[in-house]
Order: C-alpha cells, then structure tokens, then sequence
C-alpha cells in the first residue's frame, strides 16, 4: 500500500516539474483548457489500467461483471447527493471547457476509484474490513496533499485532502458491500462534474456531502460481519465453503 501511495504522489509532483520545464506556459491546474493536472491525471489512469491488467487485477480492484455485483440499492443516497450542488442553481461552464472537462473528470474518477477503492481495498480486504477501509481513506486524503505541486500549497488543499479522506469511508464501505467499483466511478465522475456547474461554493458543498458519506460509511461497516458471511466472494465466506468441502470428503 505504501509503495503505491509514495508511487501516486511521486508521480504527480515529479510530473509537474517535468511539465513546467518542457512545457513552461502550461498551468498547473484549469478547467478552461489542457493543464499540467489535465495531462497527469491520464497518464495516472493509463499507468493505473496497466498496473491492474498486468497483474490481472481486474475482480481484485472491483472491476466485476453485472453478474457479480450486490445490493445496488445501497446507492440510493450518493445518487440522491449528486442533485446537492444545484441547491443554489446552475452556473454552465465555457463551451470550450466542456470537452476538457468531461475528460479529466472521466480520468480521474477512474484512476481514483480504481487505486484506492480497487486496487488498495482489495488488497487490504482480507485484513479486515475496518482496516481496509480507514487506511485507504487515509492514504486517499494525503494523496490529495500532491495537488499542492500543481496549485500551490494552500488552506483550500489541506481542506480537500481531509475532505477526500472523510468521504472515501463511505465510497470505501459501498465498493465492499457492492462488490464493484463501477457505480462509484460514474457517481465519482458526475459528482466532480456537477461541482463545476453549481452556483454554491464548492466547499460549501463538499462539507455535507463529506459528512453525509462518512456516517452512511460507517452505518454499512456496521453490518460486515453479516455482509462477509453473506458474500460469495469474500475470503471468509471462501473459507467456510472449502472447510465444508474438506469435512464432507472422507478421502485422506
């Protein structure tokens, strides 16, 4: 986990050097046009899908087929929270932002869900449940410190890397408790979206919204003992069904 943490922050501020020296009028971060954020955060995702497709990551991350998803009904209120930031109307974007924006936004909801939802969440589960959790959530709120090369060093990106930390228990306890990490990645990419499109201050809606998905986080870890011995592809459940097997079978 460590490795992949100190690989996701090198990768950004190293990044961003390398873009300020080839490319010295490039911003750091815009939603008007390509920055150095815009081209990182595709290479992030590039580099991402390599990772788990060459170790064939793809179940491990929480890349499932349909048939293998549960309980989607539990996204009921992330769905429910993505009409939160038109409380106060809607402000559009440039059409000239609309492309760049949907891009990166699709980019990021992908390499984000996939790294630390996926990838780090699947290789923690079978340490615990609570522990998978709380050390992704963690590890995603400092990894949000990296924007920090791009932007600056600021109130604002420490507020975003406790605010990401915060929520990722909710977004963590749903990948677990659904057994996929599509839904979030679509939820992820529409929630980034529509803060670019709300007349609210973002912060002012990314502190409820924060706060909302951490209690419902940790409401549905309440219930993961239940939720392990219900899952078919859960390590405990795995190990019941083989030492039922081993019981029934007489043969040394």
């Amino acid at each position: 986990m460590i490795i992949l943490e100190v690989l996701s922050v090198t990768l950004a501020v190293a990044g961003a050097t390398m873009l300020t020296a080839l490319i010295p009028g490039l911003p750091g971060y815009s939603v008007r046009g390509p920055s150095q954020s815009f081209v990182l955060v595709l290479l992030e995702m590039l580099l991402l899908l390599l990772l788990v497709g060459s170790f064939r990551w793809w179940s491990l991350a929480g890349f499932t087929p349909p048939v293998r998803w549960h309980r989607l009904r539990l996204y009921w209120l992330p769905v429910a929270l993505l009409a939160v930031p038109f409380a106060g109307g809607v402000k559009m974007p440039p059409l000239s932002a609309i492309a760049i924006l949907l891009v990166g936004y699709l980019a990021t909801a992908v390499y984000e869900e996939g790294l630390w939802r996926g990838v780090m969440v699947g290789l923690l589960r079978p340490s615990g449940v609570w522990k998978s959790v709380l050390i992704t959530s963690l590890l995603f709120g400092l990894a949000h410190l990296g924007n920090s090369a791009l932007r600056g060093l600021s109130p604002l990106i420490a507020a975003q890397a406790f605010g990401a930390a915060v929520q990722g228990i909710g977004l963590a306890a749903l990948r677990l408790r659904t057994n996929t990490i599509w839904p979030l990645i679509v939820i992820h990419f529409l929630h980034d979206l529509f803060l670019q499109m709300s007349a609210l201050p973002i912060p002012l809606v990314e502190v409820p919204i924060d706060t909302i998905m951490a209690i419902y986080g940790i409401i549905l870890l309440r219930h993961h003992r239940r939720h392990l011995a219900e899952d078919p592809d859960s390590p405990h459940r795995r190990g019941l069904a083989q030492g039922s097997r081993a019981a029934a079978d007489p043969s040394p």
